[in-house]
């Protein structure tokens, strides 16, 4: 949709003590706002195509994935509600979709209603911050921890991929308990199922995977539970089918011509 004020052209002519000056557009202003918004939100460029309106949902549980995610943004912020500083759980195998939706969320939010966010793959900012200390800068691990703790939406990317060591425990515990109490919302994925301990320790440990809990322990998760609404994605591994897909495009271009 064209602006009315500058038709397009990205500057409108002000009046000034009788003299006619051409300035930016307040359109133009806005938007250079939310690129520096998205910028600042550390999408790595792996991800940077990812948006909502692009995802393309193959099942029902992708498609649900996809109306929630939309219903959430819709919806921000919940202030004044139960559910003010709601986040996202979004938990499935890998290839399904994860971390499109989270960083189509992210996106969305940034761009459409102005919120400074961050995006943080777990283990990424676990080594920021064990090697965040230096004798010189005299920078310290709180430093590194703070604007993660503040910023107004926090993507984690890729929870549990590693074995969890206490002080890593301890060091999502603060992340999270620090933006649960500030009701910030975090966005959150994983390739780990969400049940809770009793159904873990009843299921059949040589027939299934290991869960989130026990992953990320019982404290850690009934926190997640508190903070977050899941979304369960089900779904053939697309980075699978890609890699098929290139299989057969390499394997036709080196077929000789008729």
């Amino acid at each position: 949709m064209t602006c009315e004020r500058c038709r397009g052209t990205g500057f409108e002519i002000v009046d000034r003590d009788g003299w006619e000056f051409a300035q930016p557009c307040a359109c133009r202003r806005a938007a250079g706002a939310a690129a520096d918004l998205l910028t600042a939100c550390r999408i790595p460029p792996r991800y940077e195509h990812c948006s909502l309106a692009n995802f393309t949902p193959g099942n029902a549980s992708l498609r649900a994935g996809l109306e929630k995610a939309m219903s959430y943004c819709s919806g921000y912020p919940y202030l004044g509600t139960d559910d003010e500083g709601l986040g996202l759980l979004f938990t499935g195998d890998n290839g399904v979709g994860k971390t499109h939706l989270a960083v189509a969320v992210l996106r969305e939010l940034a761009t459409a209603k102005g919120v400074r966010g961050q995006f943080w793959d777990f283990h990424e900012l676990i080594r920021e911050i064990k090697d965040s200390y230096n004798a010189e800068t005299k920078t310290t691990e709180l430093q590194v921890l703070e604007p993660v703790v503040e910023a107004d939406l926090l993507l984690l990317d890729d929870l549990g991929a590693w074995k969890m060591t206490d002080w890593m425990n301890d060091t999502l515990f603060y992340i999270l308990n620090g933006r649960y109490m500030a009701k910030r919302p975090t966005l959150i994925t994983t390739n780990f199922q969400d049940v809770d301990v009793k159904a873990a320790l009843a299921a059949d440990p040589l027939r299934r995977k290991e869960f989130l809990v026990e992953r990320i322990g019982h404290r850690l998760r009934s926190r997640l539970m508190e903070m977050c609404l899941v979304i369960r994605l089900q779904g053939d591994d697309h980075r699978q089918a890609r890699q098929e897909s290139n299989e057969v495009a390499v394997r036709r271009s080196r077929a000789p011509e008729p």
